[in-house]
C-alpha cells in the first residue's frame, strides 16, 4: 500500500528545490548579463516575472556590467 502522504510530501519538497534553484538561475543569468526576455524563453517564465525575481534575488534588476557602470 502507497504511502501517498509521504510520497507527495516528497514530491512537493523536490518542486519546491527546484523553484529555488531555477530562480538562483534566473538571478545569476541577470546578473551576467542576459535580458528578461531571453531569461523568461529559457526558464519558461514570463519576463516580468523573470524581472520580479531577479529584484528578490539581488536586491536589483540591473546586470552585473550596468552595477558597477554606476559605482
Amino acid at each position: 500500500m502507497t504511502n501517498w502522504e509521504n510520497q507527495l510530501g516528497r514530491k512537493a519538497a523536490a518542486v519546491e528545490r527546484a523553484d529555488q534553484q531555477r530562480d538562483a538561475d534566473i538571478a545569476a543569468a541577470r546578473l551576467d548579463g542576459h535580458s528578461f526576455r531571453e531569461i523568461g524563453r529559457w526558464a519558461k517564465v514570463n519576463h516580468e516575472r523573470a524581472r520580479s525575481i531577479a529584484i528578490r534575488i539581488n536586491g536589483d534588476s540591473r546586470t552585473r556590467a550596468e552595477q558597477q557602470e554606476a559605482g
